[in-house]
């Protein structure tokens, strides 16, 4: 299982964007990142990618998101890639430029 990723920073850009910013892992293949308008993270949509910075687009302006990363592994079982995934890091909250 890969290690927990440290969310840094999470910040409002440009109006419908946010820059999310976490420390790289030794090992891990990529990084999941999760963002939902609720606290629970219900209805949270996803995005993965191999760089330690991340910026999601095409955000409602003016609300509050919730934003939390993992990392994950890819290996191979039975000649099938799988992902095996960390935990999720601490969610940080963020509201979008109106």
């Amino acid at each position: 299982k890969p290690a927990k990723v440290n969310l840094k920073s999470v910040k409002a850009a440009k109006k419908g964007k946010v820059k999310v910013k976490y420390k790289k892992v030794a090992g891990a293949a990529g990084y999941q990142i999760q963002y939902s308008l609720k606290s629970n993270m219900k209805s949270a949509k996803s995005k993965t990618t191999k760089k330690a910075t991340y910026t999601i687009s095409k955000l409602k302006k003016g609300k509050k998101y919730y934003v939390r990363v993992c990392t994950y592994k890819t290996v191979k079982i039975n000649g099938k890639s799988i992902r095996i995934y960390s935990g999720w890091s601490k969610a940080k909250t963020v509201t979008t430029k109106k």
